[in-house]
């Protein structure tokens, strides 16, 4: 079954005029959309729970047994694939059809909504946390690991990332600081809807986050935290990977 168009629901409500670009010989991305002056192309993505995992959490609850999963809030291959996919889309139908920006629209549904939620954003930006010696607590570092936002840096200004859970749907307005247009995306109608959920590593930096913009192979982490090191004047630095658990049992 074809899942519902998010994407069109609110941009309905919020005024939009919301197109279907039609199916061609050549790739298409989803909507054509305009708003208050803003054209924007937007690919929509939906995530839902996997049949396999949803009958072996059945099976295992059925047993009276505790299922638990876990999910690392790291950059996921299979949904870099999906991102690729849809900035070829955007790509494509951005060369005869006029536009402002080029965006994604990524839906997370089902019980794993959340933490596919976060997994998504931290595929974009290829984050991932950051303690430094001596200090409590850590930081947000964003490209520290390989980032689609990096690697779709002229087919994606940003992506609308969100989750339904309970009939609510959740959103966030990721900015992606390398495209060429993401001053104007920060100033636009679109980011106007996200005043208290935009995700900007622009600003995060002015609020203690890390942003790894050195070209530096991603897989050298030594090299990596050195970096860090001198650019922010820090004590020795260690990263970590947080994940999302989820447990359920039938009571």
């Amino acid at each position: 079954m074809k899942p519902p168009c998010y994407a069109r629901a609110v941009l309905n409500h919020w005024g939009a005029s919301v197109i279907d670009i039609p199916t061609s010989e050549k790739e298409e991305s989803d909507l054509l959309v305009h708003m208050d002056g803003c054209a924007m192309l937007v690919e929509e993505k939906t995530k839902v729970d996997s049949v396999a995992w949803l009958g072996e959490r059945r099976d295992v609850l059925a047993r009276g047994e505790v299922h638990n999963t876990t999910t690392p809030l790291t950059r996921d291959n299979r949904l870099s694939g999906l991102i690729k996919k849809a900035a070829s889309q955007l790509d494509s139908s951005s060369a005869d059809r006029p536009h402002d920006f080029l965006l994604l629209w990524f839906t997370a549904t089902g019980l794993q909504a959340r933490p596919k939620f976060d997994q998504f954003i931290a595929t974009l930006y290829g984050t991932t946390k950051i303690i430094e010696m001596g200090s409590n607590g850590f930081r947000t570092c964003y490209f520290f690991r390989n980032s689609d936002f990096f690697n779709c840096a002229q087919s994606l200004d940003g992506a609308i990332v969100a989750r339904e859970e309970n009939g609510k749907l959740s959103m966030k307005l990721c900015l992606n600081p390398l495209s060429p247009r993401v001053d104007d995306l920060r100033r636009s109608p679109i980011a106007a809807r996200f005043p208290n959920a935009l995700e900007d590593p622009i600003e995060a930096e002015t609020r203690g986050a890390y942003v790894l913009d050195a070209d530096i192979d991603r897989r050298d982490e030594p090299a990596l935290l050195s970096y860090l090191q001198d650019k922010y004047r820090t004590a020795p630095l260690m990263p970590f990977d947080l994940g999302h658990m989820n447990i359920a049992l039938h009571v």
